[in-house]
């Protein structure tokens, strides 16, 4: 396993799973009402007008929300269900390798307004091309599309492997911990997020939160290879670190994955008690 002493704190700290507090207020529809008329607050009375300090007004929704709420008021109801899909290309424009986005892409966005593409090596031939592809796809989209690709680094690297667009692929987490610790990964993220969003991508499926120390476990040495504290902190300084560079992350894959059985070839089943999720593979996630 890499030696990240000096990097991470040697003795991980215990982390106390966040629990929700009981409830002590009234349930909808048992609140207490006046026994009779007299005690109801009577117009223009210093009762009627002052604020009840338990029910503060609504934060004023930003210009972002505004904005987005303007939009999904404009949207029919097919239109946002398919905003829920992230689709390969091939899945809309039924061609066998999309590389290019013409008239059949844009009849495709027209019938599936989908939210977001994600694309893979076979779809990206070097710079020119790519950003031609990508460019000409978003221009299709009466909403602006989510446009994707796994680049995590590593073992799986869709796009910087390919030498048409990249100088040389990009490392993985466990690699760049053992040259220079987190301030390398930070580095390296930056330089991949802007290299990306150069190129037309704006979504990143990376990090992978996963917990993994075991190299026996299939996904090890997609992870950072740490227990959950590390691994979460590791998760807590890259997220921002990504969205910053232009593109934004996606915590992958699922809590307690690191260490089970690989269900792209078979379903796995976990049968640790809950408290080891809160108090472990949840918390990269959290």
């Amino acid at each position: 396993m890499t030696d990240t002493a000096g990097v991470f704190p040697n003795e991980p700290t215990t982390v106390e799973p966040e629990r929700e507090a009981p409830y002590e207020g009234e349930l909808p529809g048992q609140a207490a009402q006046p026994e009779t008329p007299d005690e109801q607050p009577q117009p223009g009375t210093d009762d009627q007008n002052e604020t009840d300090p338990q029910t503060p007004d609504a934060p004023e929704a930003s210009a972002a929300q505004q904005t987005a709420q303007a939009l999904l008021d404009t949207m029919t109801d097919e239109e946002k269900i398919w905003q829920l899909f992230f689709v390969t290309p091939e899945a809309i424009t039924n061609v066998n390798t999309a590389t290019v986005a013409g008239e059949t892409t844009k009849k495709a966005l027209e019938q599936y307004p989908v939210g977001g593409i994600v694309y893979f090596a076979k779809n990206l031939e070097d710079r020119e091309q790519t950003v031609a592809l990508l460019e000409n796809t978003q221009s299709y989209a009466k909403i602006p599309l989510f446009l994707g690709v796994d680049e995590e680094g590593g073992t799986v690297t869709r796009a910087s492997r390919n030498p048409n667009l990249f100088s040389e692929p990009f490392k993985s987490p466990q690699k760049l911990n053992y040259i220079g610790g987190i301030e390398e990964i930070l580095r390296d993220t930056d330089t991949r997020s802007r290299e990306l969003r150069a190129l037309g991508i704006n979504v990143n499926f990376a990090p992978v939160c996963d917990v993994s120390t075991d190299p026996k476990d299939f996904i090890y040495d997609r992870t950072l290879g740490q227990d959950a504290n590390m691994t979460a902190d590791y998760v807590r300084l890259v997220v921002p670190a990504m969205t910053e560079g232009g593109t934004l992350p996606v915590l992958k894959h699922f809590p307690g994955y690191g260490n089970n059985a690989d269900t792209h070839t078979g379903i796995a089943v976990d049968q640790r008690p809950m408290e080891t999720f809160e108090t472990a593979d949840l918390l990269p996630f959290k």
